[in-house]
């Protein structure tokens, strides 16, 4: 896939910001790394999805050793959610190629909106 030059910016830039987000809050960057791949590089929504995780994963081990370093991490819980992250993202990538590109995006969606909401209350 040819990228126009212009849009590299683009990537680089909001995937920067990406990056931040994700190093700051634990989370999160993915859902603009979705965005930018729908929108700038026009993937169908389940093939954002699938690449916006294989372009957090080094992101999130980065961080998660600065954390490491830092002495920032309480590994009884972190042992407990890896257990049932790695169980959860077995089943939700399983679940993803299944679906229909349409289907997903209103559950990325649903998701999303639920989790602002969440937030703010």
């Amino acid at each position: 896939m040819d990228i126009p030059a212009k849009n590299k910016w683009i990537l680089v830039i909001f995937s920067a910001l990406s990056g931040f987000i994700n190093g700051f809050l634990g989370g999160g960057g993915g859902v603009i790394v979705v965005a930018l791949l729908l929108t700038v590089v026009k993937l169908n929504q389940k093939n954002a999805q699938a690449t916006a995780l294989l372009v957090i994963l080094p992101l999130t081990v980065v961080s998660a050793v600065v954390y490491l370093i830092r002495g920032s991490v309480d590994w009884v819980p972190t042992l407990w959610v890896t257990l049932g992250v790695v169980v959860g993202g077995i089943l939700g990538a399983l679940l993803l190629s299944k679906l229909k590109s349409n289907v997903a995006k209103i559950i990325f969606a649903v998701v999303l909106i639920a989790g602002g909401i969440k937030m703010l209350f």
